[in-house]
C-alpha cells in the first residue's frame, strides 16, 4: 500500500505539505501554511488516518458530517471513510496515515480486537513531539509508540457526536467563514455572523444548530478555546490574562468560565497536564 498517497491523490495535494515521513507502516505528512493553501477535498483510502490539528481547522469532513477541527483533539478516520475539507486550509496539522494490517495487529496486541475508532479523543504535547521527531526521523521505534498512543486513546472514546445534516450548508456557509475571520474580535456578535447567512437571525440558529450539531455561541467559543490552547503550547511564557486578551475574551474572568464550561477543567489544570 502507498501509504504517502494517502494523504493526498495527486502531486497538487501532496505538494502542498511542508514535509512528509514514511516507512512501510506509517507516513506522516506535516503542513503549515508557509507555502500553498490546501483546497477543499473528499477522499477515502483503505489506510486508518489520524489528523491532529496545531491550529483551528473550520470544517472537517467524515462522511456526510461537518465539525470543528479543535486543538488538544486528534480526529481519526476507519478505512474507506469518505473525509476531508470543507474550507480552504490554512491551519497547521499532521496527517498520520498507517497501514490497517499494522493497527489490526497493535489493536490485537492491546485486546482491542473488532473495536472501530468512533469520533475524537484528547491528545497532549507527548504525540505533537514524537511527530515532529518522526518527519526528522521515521524510525521504527517512534512508528510504534506513536501507533500505540494513537490505538489506546483513540479505542477509549466510544460515543460518536459527528452528525451530519448537509441540507443547510449553503445557508450558512458564509457565516461559518465570517466567523473563522473574526472570532478574535472582542465584540462579535452572533447577530453580526448570523448577518453573513442566508437565513433570519431565529432560523439562523436553527439551521446552524442542525448543521454543526452546536449553537452559533459555543461554535464561537470553540473557535476562541481552540486558540488559547495553541497559545498555551506554543508561547508559555504568557499569563492567562494575556491568552484571554489574545483569544478573543474581553476579561480573564470571561476566558476561564468559558474554559471550565466547555472543556470541563481549568485553564491553569490544563497547562499543567496537557501542554
Amino acid at each position: 500500500m502507498d501509504l504517502v498517497a494517502c494523504h493526498g491523490f495527486d502531486h497538487d495535494e501532496l505538494a502542498t505539505y511542508y514535509k512528509i515521513a514514511a516507512n512501510e507502516k506509517m507516513s506522516v505528512a506535516y503542513y503549515t501554511a508557509s507555502g500553498r493553501k490546501m483546497q477543499p477535498f473528499v477522499h477515502a483510502h483503505k489506510a486508518y488516518e489520524f489528523i491532529l490539528p496545531l491550529d483551528t481547522i473550520p470544517i472537517l469532513r467524515y462522511q456526510e458530517a461537518n465539525y470543528i477541527g479543535e486543538v488538544g483533539y486528534c480526529y481519526p478516520v476507519n478505512p474507506e471513510v469518505k473525509h476531508g475539507l470543507g474550507f480552504e486550509l490554512s491551519s497547521e496539522l499532521f496527517s498520520i496515515v498507517v497501514d490497517p494490517r499494522y493497527v489490526e495487529a497493535i489493536k490485537a496486541q492491546m485486546g482491542l480486537s473488532g473495536r472501530w475508532f468512533y469520533t475524537r479523543f484528547a491528545e497532549g504535547s507527548k504525540l505533537v513531539a514524537l511527530l515532529h521527531r518522526f518527519v526528522m526521523s521515521p524510525l521504527p521505534s517512534l512508528t510504534d509508540e506513536i501507533v500505540r498512543l494513537l490505538v489506546g486513546d483513540g479505542l477509549a472514546a466510544t460515543v460518536d457526536n459527528r452528525r451530519p445534516d448537509a441540507q443547510y450548508f449553503v445557508g450558512i456557509k458564509g457565516s461559518i467563514a465570517y466567523m473563522m475571520d473574526h472570532y478574535l474580535d472582542h465584540d462579535l456578535t452572533i447577530k453580526e455572523v448570523a448577518a453573513h447567512s442566508a437565513f433570519g437571525y431565529t432560523y439562523f440558529t436553527k439551521a446552524f444548530c442542525r448543521y454543526m450539531h452546536d449553537t452559533p455561541i459555543n461554535h464561537l467559543n470553540k473557535l476562541k478555546l481552540s486558540k488559547a490552547k495553541q497559545l498555551m503550547r506554543t508561547q508559555p511564557q504568557l499569563t492567562l490574562s494575556q491568552i484571554a486578551l489574545a483569544s478573543g475574551y474581553k476579561s480573564g474572568s470571561a476566558f476561564c468560565e468559558a474554559f471550565k464550561r466547555v472543556l470541563g477543567v481549568s485553564p491553569k489544570d490544563y497547562r499543567k497536564f496537557f501542554v
